[in-house]
């Protein structure tokens, strides 16, 4: 699972990765899909540990990723670091614009080739060139992007909290622009004006109105799954334009409206993994599948179900999946991380330690 600090000095725990300088960890949870699937590497659990500590300028709230030999973290002041992953050497520094309103950046980097691409909080999206730190492209996109890029075959895919996709190539060209809020909703104001919203419906805003991508995206093929508004949208790259093939909406299950979404990925055939919450501590893992235009929900994960009602809290984060076993943590001492069996319905204690 990714590593995330929430200390004023940041520290990057290298092993935390377990990679060597010959092993590359490209995007936010290995893949595109994050996954968390990294089956062509292997880690001696006996050897894990600190192997080295950097001091950066700012907690730490995004995963690093490896390229080259090289570390790429973001910390929260929109700061970029490469490090040398051996030595942990400062190779080359970049700060992002925003000033004071670049803070608490969770935009995890993603390399795509010779560049690395990230969103930041201040609503830069920045293309940089990996081995200089020199800026490719600079796209002001006026509003903050939490989301995580995913980096497909020759497109790089990001949104913004305002739920505006982008499709752009690995020098940050723009191939194409969607907007939830006007295509979804049918809503042409100022998304981040109430009066707007007000006049837009005539009474009053509802559950009904939630349009924010405050989650990471995912790349499925060339489907791009985008959490946003409560819903989970399947948005395929036809090439000079992007189609809308499906809008899931998670069962009822302790309410009915929108929930948020806390966390998504998708495994190695496509199913899409939603931790999602609605209302006290009510939520689960739920699985949804496209098929052509046919969209499939209604399953989940087999003890990942929580509500005020029920033992255990729910999680904040994405799950990682490989072959039919997902593995889930949870803010909770003694049910930290386990190890889900879909088909069997079974759940395995790995580690007690909470984590989010």
């Amino acid at each position: 699972m990714p590593f995330r600090s929430g200390l004023v000095l940041g520290l990057l725990l290298v092993s935390a990765l377990g990679l060597s300088a010959a092993d590359d960890w490209p995007q936010f949870m290995y893949d595109a899909r994050h996954s968390g699937n990294a089956a062509d590497h292997d880690i001696a659990p006996g050897e894990l540990g600190l192997a080295g500590v950097a001091a950066l300028s700012d907690g730490i709230y995004t995963s690093p990723v490896v390229a080259g030999g090289n570390v790429y973290v973001l910390d929260g002041s929109g700061l970029v670091w490469c490090l040398d992953v051996d030595t942990l050497e400062v190779r080359w520094k970049f700060q992002s614009k925003g000033g004071p309103q670049n803070v608490n950046n969770v935009s995890s980097p993603a390399v795509a080739g010779d560049r690395l691409h990230f969103g930041t909080t201040s609503g830069y999206y920045y293309v940089l060139d990996r081995h200089t730190g020199k800026v490719v492209t600079e796209i002001d996109c006026r509003e903050s992007i939490f989301s995580t890029p995913a980096v497909g075959r020759d497109r790089v895919y990001f949104a913004t909290l305002g739920s505006r996709v982008f499709a752009v190539t690995y020098d940050g060209e723009q191939v194409w622009e969607w907007d939830f809020v006007k295509e979804v909703i049918g809503f042409q104001g100022n998304r981040w004006s109430g009066e707007d919203w007000v006049g837009f419906r005539g009474d009053r805003v509802t559950w009904k109105d939630h349009f924010v991508c405050s989650r990471d995206l995912c790349l499925v093929d060339k489907t791009v799954v985008i959490p946003a508004g409560g819903r989970t949208l399947f948005l395929e790259d036809t090439g000079g334009a992007p189609k809308l093939k499906a809008t899931g909406e998670i069962p009822n299950f302790s309410g009915s409206e929108f929930p948020a979404t806390f966390g998504q990925s998708a495994d190695a055939d496509g199913t899409v993994y939603v931790q999602w919450h609605r209302r006290d501590n009510a939520g689960r893992v739920d699985m949804l599948s496209l098929s052509g235009d046919e969209l499939k929900t209604g399953e989940f994960v087999p003890g990942t179900d929580t509500n005020i009602r029920m033992d255990g809290l729910l999680s904040f984060s994405p799950v990682a999946i490989r072959e039919g076993i997902v593995y889930r943590v949870r803010p909770e001492n003694g049910r930290g991380l386990f190890r889900h069996a879909i088909a069997s319905g079974e759940s395995t204690l790995l580690s007690p330690a909470a984590a989010i």
